[in-house]
């Protein structure tokens, strides 16, 4: 029995130094609403929706990734992105711009209120 129950410890132990494997997600990250080119003056605007989780770390990624696909054509982007939860009628999630080589972004403080305190 106790051989058993250092078995099992040990075991435990060893699996909680490994990380957990990043899964490559196929699916698309996020679907185009709306995107509004203006070649006079270099710039684009977008309306994206993103999916996976409605958290800031996922919107700043997800954004910067659609950035970094058109980039190359304009010279200022701003991304307007929104959860799979909202609708366009609400304010985005997050705002994205670039502007020259810099990415900034900035998030609806009404998302950050809205959720229910746990404690």
């Amino acid at each position: 029995m106790f051989k058993t129950i250092v078995f099992v410890v040990l075991l435990g132990l060893i699996g909680c130094g490994t990380p957990p494997k990043q899964v490559r997600s196929d699916g698309p990250q996020y679907s185009i609403i709306a995107e509004q080119p203006d070649a006079q003056t270099g710039s684009l605007m977008m309306t994206i929706r993103v999916s996976g989780p409605a958290t800031q770390t996922n919107i700043r990624s997800v954004a910067e990734s659609a950035i970094n696909a058109r980039r190359d054509k304009f010279q200022n982007i701003i991304v307007n992105s929104y959860t799979e939860e909202m609708t366009v009628n609400e304010p985005p999630f997050a705002i994205s711009k670039l502007e020259g080589n810099s990415v900034s972004h900035r998030f609806n403080p009404l998302e950050e209120k809205q959720k229910i305190a746990t404690h």
